[in-house]
């Protein structure tokens, strides 16, 4: 309980139809594995990450990439790491995470648009990361004969090159045990070296500061990392196999790790108005704020009134939700290539949304969730 709250009374949750959706916690338990336990260690990192947007808000749209945001491998680099030695040089990798930000381009129009990538890899130490750092900038810089070294004044231990005449540079940085390499990409190339280096060097200035505060699971602890420590996974509806297998398990985040699968977000400040404490990405998301003050903020900025990008119009919400607030509402459908329908809940310290296609199923899902919170949080 929250000092100064007054204990609720659990609803009486009879009135409501949540088909075959279950309204009872899961579970989830520890890793139990050495693969499982590094994809948790990554997205426990995803949370010290920084998004590019916390440097320069230009980059305010999440670019969709063919790998990560969990980097087990070279694969989930995608096509940001061009050399096929990765594996090799970063063979201690325990943990990581990457994603690409880019500005609005012009519609319809190709290379309008500037990318600003990042990802942060953990290795066992500082000397090992200091290694990899070093191999992976010269595998990458002599893959082409024209690239050229670079040097970034306020990091030293930067190691750093570009291609004259192609707006892109790339770095690859050691702090302490963790490599950050970031790659900045002007498609418009108008970016001259001095503004790639500012660039770099103004997303640096976020990220290790970030990297200080994380505090890495033991090494002897890692097969026993929890899964969902804080209890708000199990609140949430679990997603399917189908759903596993293409947007990977469910998972817990404390803050900007969401935002690897939240659309719509262009700052972080929901996190401090809302109070946020948790917030699970599964079949549905659930946050969990502080106080039920906290949820009824998250409440006022994520409902589609406060978000400009979003296009809808009102939905029937489903029957015997009474101990809060629920909307429902459906995307216009020239927008989509299917139907697409939402619910938003707030009750109690949490705020939830919940995907749809057919209303009588998103209705049902939606009372299966609240009866999940309303029951057990």
């Amino acid at each position: 309980m929250v000092e100064g709250e007054a204990v609720r009374v659990k609803p009486d949750l009879s009135g409501l139809n949540v088909g075959n959706y279950p309204t009872e916690p899961i579970e989830y338990g520890t890793a139990g594995d050495e693969e499982t336990a590094r994809y948790r260690e990554s997205q426990r990192l995803g949370d010290y990450v920084a998004i590019p947007f916390e440097a320069d808000p230009a980059f305010a749209q999440r670019e969709t990439m063919g790998g990560g945001p969990v980097v087990m491998d070279r694969r989930d680099m995608d096509s940001l790491v061009i050399s096929d030695t990765f594996d090799e040089v970063a063979a201690d990798l325990i943990a990581g995470w990457v994603h690409t930000w880019e500005t609005e381009g012009v519609a319809g129009e190709p290379n309008t648009t500037q990318d600003l990538s990042i990802a942060v890899l953990m290795f066992p130490d500082a000397p090992t990361a200091e290694t990899v750092a070093t191999g992976l900038e010269h595998d990458d810089f002599t893959f082409t004969t024209d690239n050229r070294p670079v040097q970034l004044p306020n990091y030293p231990q930067a190691k750093a090159h570009w291609r004259p005449g192609i707006a892109s540079l790339g770095s690859w940085t050691s702090y302490d045990r963790y490599v950050v390499f970031i790659k900045y990409e002007d498609f418009t190339e108008k970016a001259g070296l001095p503004t790639m280096i500012q660039k770099t060097e103004s997303l640096l200035a976020v990220q290790t500061p970030l990297l200080d505060q994380f505090e890495p699971t033991r090494a002897d602890q890692l097969p026993n990392i929890q899964l969902d420590p804080d209890g708000v996974l199990a609140l949430s509806l679990p997603r399917s196999d189908q759903e596993i297998a293409a947007f990977g398990p469910s998972v817990v985040f404390h803050g900007r790790g969401a935002l690897s699968e939240l659309s719509g977000l262009t700052s972080l400040d929901f996190l401090d108005e809302g109070q946020v404490t948790e917030i699970a990405l599964a079949e549905t998301v659930v946050m969990r704020s502080k106080s039920a003050t906290g949820a009824e903020a998250l409440w006022e900025t994520l409902r589609p009134e406060s978000v400009a990008s979003t296009d809808v119009e009102p939905l029937a919400s489903p029957a015997g939700i009474e101990d809060g607030k629920v909307e429902c509402f459906t995307r216009k459908t020239e927008q989509y290539e299917t139907q697409s329908n939402f619910c938003i809940l707030q009750t109690g310290r949490y705020f939830a949304q919940i995907e749809g296609a057919q209303v009588q199923d998103l209705h049902q899902k939606t009372a299966a969730q609240y009866a999940l919170i309303a029951g057990w949080g």
